[in-house]
């Protein structure tokens, strides 16, 4: 196995450039292509498209990068923890988290832990909940914060740390809906905006509806929560969102919450730990600070 080219892939995987990748390294940017061209006849697969701001992962090269990431961040992680003393208020935390998971909770926590430990630096990696799982067993992340539903299966530990309720949002180019609480069946007069299948809020929903005999018709998918508000802000359709994603453009009008009859229930926001795998001191520190912050429960 020849490391340099897989050290060479993962910086182009990175930055999704070759350009870049080289600069990184401190080659040329032939020399990489090289690189990664024998890599691809070794694997025998193609790693790489070319697009229009760089290069992008094939599927292969996204599997591959999954597992080519975890390694170099276990490195990372290894020279981190040689090269600086037992001190928690220093070192590296690498994080693995939803998007719903970050803003919903994280974020201010993250605030709360660096000004106790302002040394300390960050790798903040984001996902689906299915994803950012993956990194966590694979040892690229020593922490993951994930939203319900998922599916975590031993020895995967999960604590919950709390509840959030996902509402449904609209436009004001849909001011007539703010009068009077919607049937859910009523809901399939309106174009909708939604997660593409398969990740947590749209399974969340699929299933709500699903157990009542309605259908869920989406005429927007989206990759990420955070990109919902926006849309259904200019009137695309109605979105349903997690509520501390949509408060800011609640505040300043720029959506409402639209009633329903019948609300989706709460959901959670869990932290996920690794036993079999060493955490950095410093990522020890902030398990200890948030369980004390939630008084986390197990299960």
């Amino acid at each position: 196995m020849n490391y340099d080219l897989y050290r060479t892939f993962y910086y182009v995987a990175t930055y999704k450039s070759f350009t870049r990748a080289a600069a990184a390294l401190f080659t040329s940017q032939p020399a990489v292509s090289r690189a990664v061209q024998k890599l691809e006849a070794e694997l025998g697969c193609l790693l790489f498209v070319r697009a229009p701001s760089g290069v992008e992962c094939t599927r292969e090269g996204e599997q591959l990068y999954l597992y080519v990431s975890a390694a170099h961040n276990c490195l990372l992680k290894g020279e981190d923890e040689l090269s600086r003393s037992a001190d928690p208020g220093s070192g590296h935390i690498y994080i693995g988290a939803t998007v719903t998971a970050l803003y919903g909770l994280l974020l201010g926590h993250l605030d709360d832990f660096h000004k106790q430990h302002p040394a300390v630096r960050y790798k903040i990696s984001t996902g689906s909940t299915n994803h950012v799982i993956e990194m966590l067993k694979n040892g690229a992340v020593d922490l993951a914060f994930v939203s319900t539903p998922c599916r975590a299966a031993k020895p995967l530990r999960t604590a919950i740390l709390g509840e959030f309720h996902d509402i449904l949002i609209a436009g004001q180019g849909y001011a007539a809906l703010s009068g009077r609480p919607l049937r859910l069946e009523e809901l399939a007069r309106y174009p909708l905006v939604c997660l593409r299948q398969g990740m947590q809020l749209r399974e969340f929903i699929d299933d709500f509806f699903a157990a009542r005999g309605l259908p869920v018709s989406v005429d927007i998918e989206l990759d990420g929560a955070d990109r919902i508000v926006p849309l259904v802000g200019r009137g695309l359709g109605l979105g349903f969102v997690p509520q501390r994603m949509a408060q800011e453009a609640l505040d300043r009008g720029e959506v409402f919450r639209v009633a329903l009859e019948e609300e989706l229930p709460p959901r959670q926001i869990c932290m996920l730990t690794d036993p079999r795998r060493p955490r950095t001191q410093a990522s020890r520190a902030f398990v200890h600070a948030i369980r004390g912050t939630f008084e986390a429960k197990d299960t």
